[in-house]
């Protein structure tokens, strides 16, 4: 906001809502606005540089207009200003030529110059002593260009002659010099009567309101929009909408309701792609329906960033496994001045023989990067586990609130103890749900808004396996998956006191004490479906009766199980790193249609070419081909994988272990590295680089610089294929 009395810039953050009511923080010290500016008269907003962050237009009489650029994960800078911009009390910006470009038309005393994003000629249109009070960039016409509404003392317009042909005045045409007597206030642009071409509503100076009705604009056609946001704002205030058809195209900026475009002759619509929060929303071959909105949802539960994919042979085709590396993002914000820690080896369940078979003599894993992100991979082995018969065998790894990470590793577990009764916390009956790993889920009683996604009211299970052997080994097993919010979830979150600690913790009922806290950090599952171990051996009171489990994350249990682990299990681990890595380019898999408690579910089989989004984070990625040295030991040279690659491992057969009789295997994926999302709250989301090393501190990502590592010698001879920021159609 500019006050008009102080002439500068005060910057108030949205912090949501309590009991419904909004309420704001002023950050201006720290938004990056400098301290020295003056002479503000008025502050727009739209995204300048075309990177899908909303920038900030300054006016100012007296001294040169700025422009204040927005940073992912940062703030406001002045660095990219033009020099060259002309002083005016008024700015206005649209995509006037239509280049999907934002331009803008800064308003001196006697001149509107035009200046047009990317490139350097610019338009002036004399004013002459024209009173101007405001300007306003609509299509009256609706021929599909943006024309220029200059309101003060009087109504003036100047009709878009199309590419670079400039602007004609259309005044005394229009009959506006006729029409509009007095001073004009302020205007407002919409279809007031229905008939599918934009009328203005004035305010005029000791006159009150005049309606200037269009009449013969609908001679083109008209496209309205609605735009329903659930994470993005509700009505699509800011959100950027595109729109093509044959060889016309353009982009607007959603500065005010209703959304009205006039798109010429055209009956039919090439596409329509919506411009969210995160992600790009298309509708293809769009029908023009005269004067009827056309509703556009932004998708609930879709994402752009979260984490790799994998998948395995099961002797049919690729199945979807789970994703990777969840618990090691870099640069992702958990509040506004800290990084989430990053827990960067792990240890993750491919199958048992039945669901990871040879394929031609090989096992065959593929781990894809399907979403805005950048994978940094350091090591990938194939680890193979027999184990006896009646065991069953997993990781300790898990999603922790944060360092210490204790080391990851693989142990056997026996003795299911039954469980007799699970309870959750609104006293429905989840016994059957959570018996077996089957799909059947136990979720949230109630979920948070959108924007907190990933967090639902406190929940909980209460857990009966009858009388605890509190002498015993007891290691709980707890099956499921956790929508992952991002950064944005994580800074909105951190922003309200009164949200609960999310992470799951554990407690104990006693006959003499009642329900009391264990003593142990519970974790949670990493992102997609996973098995977490809470190790009790030792932490449980005499007397111990029944457990309750409580979070305020959004997971859905699947199964959750009591065992006892098994010393000296004849558990034997083989590792084998690839005998090939193979990098090339895959595409998007299409998600399964699935019930929104299930986690994502890629399928391999149905490729898109194009993602959902524009901008992908930019710089040297690995080239594609042969990959395998830099995967086959932990030793920080890294494949880096952008959206739609994918790595192929393969694991010759003849290279595992002989089977013993009476062992049982199973197969996991070890792999180190990190993943970096490109979320508004990720730092340097937007590019490849800093490339992340092992013994780095999260929390200087980004600031702190990578040592020379063993000389680096894979960069130049791996890093050569350039990325982004754009991302290709194919």
């Amino acid at each position: 906001m500019a006050p008009p009395a102080a002439r500068s810039i005060r910057v108030l953050r949205n912090l949501g809502g309590n009991g419904g009511s909004p309420y704001f923080k002023d950050i201006t010290q720290t938004s990056g606005v400098p301290a020295s500016l003056t002479g503000v008269s008025q502050v727009v907003v739209d995204d300048w540089n075309n990177d899908d962050v909303p920038d900030l237009f300054v006016a100012r009489e007296t001294q040169p207009s700025l422009l204040l650029t927005k940073l992912r994960g940062g703030g406001l800078t002045d660095t990219n200003s033009p020099s060259d911009w002309p002083s005016g009390k008024i700015i206005a910006t649209g995509d006037l030529n239509n280049d999907l470009r934002t331009d803008a038309v800064i308003a001196a005393a006697d001149t509107l110059t035009c200046l047009f994003g990317g490139l350097t000629n610019r338009f002036e249109i004399p004013l002459g002593n024209f009173r101007l009070n405001g300007l306003l960039l609509v299509d009256y016409d609706n021929d599909g260009w943006l024309d220029i509404c200059a309101y003060g003392g009087g109504l003036r317009v100047w009709r878009n002659l199309g590419g670079n042909a400039g602007f004609q005045e259309m005044t005394k045409d229009l009959r506006l010099d006729q029409l509009v007597k007095g001073t004009v206030e302020s205007i407002v642009a919409a279809d007031f009567d229905n008939d599918c071409d934009t009328d203005l509503l004035l305010s005029v100076a000791g006159e009150g309101l005049q309606l200037l009705r269009n009449d013969g604009g609908n001679a083109n056609r008209q496209l309205k929009l609605q735009l329903i946001g659930n994470r993005s704002n509700a009505s699509g205030i800011g959100v950027r909408v595109e729109v093509t058809a044959g060889h016309w195209r353009t982009i607007r900026t959603v500065q005010s309701l209703p959304i009205e475009f006039g798109v010429g002759k055209h009956t039919q619509l090439d596409s329509i792609n919506v411009h969210w929060f995160d992600m790009m929303l298309p509708v293809t071959e769009a029908k023009v329906d005269p004067c009827a909105p056309l509703a556009l949802l932004e998708l609930q539960f879709d994402k752009t960033g979260s984490c790799p994919y994998l998948y395995a042979w099961d002797g049919k085709r690729f199945r979807f496994v789970t994703d990777i590396l969840s618990a090691s993002p870099a640069g992702l914000r958990l509040t506004d001045d800290r990084f989430i820690d990053a827990d960067n080896d792990e240890f993750v369940r491919v199958g048992d023989e039945s669901l990871f078979q040879p394929r031609d003599g090989n096992y065959v894993l593929q781990v894809t990067e399907e979403l805005r992100e950048v994978l940094y991979l350091d090591a990938a082995e194939l680890v193979v586990v027999d184990h006896p018969a009646g065991t069953e065998v997993h990781t300790t790894g898990k999603l922790l609130p944060g360092k210490p990470f204790p080391p990851h590793e693989i142990i056997t577990l026996h003795d299911q103890h039954p469980l007799k009764q699970a309870v959750r916390s609104d006293g429905l009956d989840v016994t059957a749900a959570l018996h077996e790993a089957d799909g059947k889920l136990v979720s949230p009683v109630q979920l948070r808004i959108p924007q907190l996604r990933g967090l639902a009211e406190p929940w909980s299970v209460t857990l009966d396996f009858g009388a605890l052997p509190v002498d015993r080994p007891l290691v709980l097993t707890l099956t499921g998956w956790l929508r992952y919010g991002g950064g944005m979830a994580n800074v909105a979150a951190s922003q309200n006191p009164d949200l609960p600690f999310p992470f799951p913790t554990l407690e104990v009922e006693t006959e003499k004490n009642g329900w009391k806290p264990v003593n142990v950090v519970v974790g949670a599952p990493a992102g997609n479906t996973k098995t977490i171990l809470v190790d009790l051996t030792g932490k449980l009171p005499g007397g111990s009766r029944r457990l309750r489990l409580s979070t305020a994350f959004e997971i859905h249990w699947d199964r959750l199980a009591l065992f006892e682990r098994l010393a000296g299990a004849d558990t034997r681990i083989a590792r084998l790193v690839p005998d090939l890595a193979d990098l090339h380019w895959r595409g998007f898999s299409e998600n399964e249609n699935l019930p929104s408690y299930f986690p994502i579910t890629p399928n391999y089989e149905k490729v898109c070419r194009n993602p959902r989004w524009r901008i992908t984070p930019m710089g040297w990625c690995t080239r594609y081909g042969e990959a395998r040295p830099l995967v086959e030991r932990r030793d920080d040279a890294l494949v880096l994988m952008n959206g739609g690659d994918e790595l192929t491992l393969k694991f010759a057969a003849d290279h595992l272990p002989p089977k013993r009789d009476g062992v049982v295997r199973d197969f996991f994926l070890y792999s180190s590295g990190w993943d970096k999302d490109a979320d508004f709250h990720c730092e340097k989301g937007w590019l490849v680089e800093p490339i992340p090393w092992h013994g780095m501190d999260d929390q200087l990502y980004g600031k702190q610089q990578r040592p020379l590592i063993d000389g680096d010698w894979w960069m130049k001879k791996y890093n050569t294929r350039w990325v982004g920021p754009l991302t290709l159609k194919r």
